[in-house]
């Protein structure tokens, strides 16, 4: 009788709500990284791998108040947790990859707070992204303020990484991440975009004496003129950081310029763009920890797709000094085509860590789907010659 009075509730919530339902399914075949020279979606000797991710989402809104969530499933197909073939249980886990619910118009005004679990996509997501290429994607947890007016608009979040109550009394142990980011966008003028963004990350060190912290201090601008788009962004980090028994203060830097030239004007050939990425590297002959960490950041999006130098979890990476250039064609059948060349260096001392260039052929669908297919070519500095391929289907519903 509990249980049937428990479903009347919830069926009387859900009917009194507004619902929006939407389904995101996703396929994608990619070859193995670790081969050289050989390795192709098309080589009679391939190893491929063959992933699947699936989300289905509900928002339901009622008055001030909204809720939603977003189931997932993402597998690699005959992956030994799965049980293909198998009669016994999966375990394989779908689980909740976002699930949040919000409060609107706070004390009268374009307020809101959200609590729970969420993607928090921050700009140009350099530094926060929801990570869309990786097969699970990223999430946070915590609470996440946001609101707009003819100023522009305000985020504030408080992201809870790591709770570590079980193993001390205390909040100041905790793995938090505290940040405010502001954007304003104009209409008119040279001026479209800026951004300002103050980012604190505290940790906790198995000497409990010593309280690590990290600070992300940062700008975006956005200026257009005419058929160029020139986009910059700088961060400065500092703080205190552990590197072995010592407890260091932190100095490292991010320096991103890049302009695109509107070429659409031009049959076939849509932009072009050329970009600067510096990131400082961590030099052991310095009294200081000079990398530069940016563990939650986008990496094809900016570096390449075959992912050699996307990673910059802590402040003790070599960094990376590199310049690219990116072409989009437009084909016959409303294909598209990007070609984006990249070259490497380390951010220490510059020197040469290999070349990358990525082909990448697109079309949507009428059916709300896209089909993707793209082959990289990594070039290592006086070494092997590696490729990578990948084949992907989406739709969303």
């Amino acid at each position: 009788m509990k249980n049937k009075i428990l479903w009347i509730c919830l069926l009387g919530i859900v009917t009194a709500a507004d619902l929006e339902w939407k389904g995101e399914f996703r396929y994608r075949v990619e070859s193995d990284k670790g081969m050289s020279n050989s390795d192709s979606l098309f080589n009679s000797g391939r190893n491929t791998f063959h992933y699947t991710r699936s989300r289905i989402s509900l928002r339901m809104v009622r008055g001030p108040i909204s809720g939603f969530a977003q189931i997932q499933d993402s597998r690699l197909l005959g992956g030994e947790e799965n049980l293909s073939g198998s009669s016994k249980p999966s375990g394989t886990k779908i689980e909740f990859h976002q699930v949040y619910f919000e409060i609107h118009n706070l004390l009268k005004r374009n307020w809101s707070m959200r609590f729970g679990r969420f993607e928090l996509p921050l700009g140009g997501e350099r530094l926060f992204s929801k990570t869309n290429w990786n097969n699970f994607g990223r999430s946070f947890e915590g609470m996440h303020s946001f609101g707009s007016n003819r100023i522009g608009r305000l985020d504030l979040f408080s992201l809870f990484i790591v709770e570590r109550s079980n193993e001390y009394p205390s909040d100041e142990y905790d793995e938090v991440i505290n940040g405010l980011y502001f954007t304003k966008k104009r209409d008119f003028g040279l001026f479209k975009l800026l951004d300002l963004y103050m980012i604190n990350e505290q940790t906790q060190s198995i000497d409990l004496n010593r309280d690590p912290y990290r600070n992300t201090a940062g700008s975006r601008m956005f200026i257009k003129f005419l058929f160029l788009d020139i986009v910059s962004e700088f961060a400065y980090q500092f703080g205190k950081w552990e590197n072995g028994s010592l407890f260091m203060d932190i100095k490292s830097e991010m320096f991103v310029f890049n302009a695109r030239i509107d070429l659409s004007m031009i049959p076939i050939v849509e932009m072009i763009s050329f970009g600067k990425e510096n990131f400082t590297g961590f030099d052991s002959t310095l009294s200081n920890i000079s990398g530069f960490a940016n563990p939650y950041g986008a990496g094809h999006k900016y570096h390449g797709y075959y992912d050699n130098h996307t990673r910059f979890n802590d402040n003790f990476q070599k960094g990376l000094d590199e310049w690219n250039v990116k072409t989009v064609f437009s084909l016959p059948g409303d294909f598209k085509l990007n070609v984006h060349y990249h070259d490497f260096k380390d951010g220490v001392d510059s020197d040469p860590l290999g070349t990358e260039l990525d082909l990448i052929f697109s079309k949507k669908l009428g059916f709300g789907g896209v089909l993707q297919q793209g082959f990289a070519r990594y070039w290592e500095d006086g070494g092997s010659q590696l490729d990578y391929s990948w084949l992907m289907l989406t739709f969303t519903l």
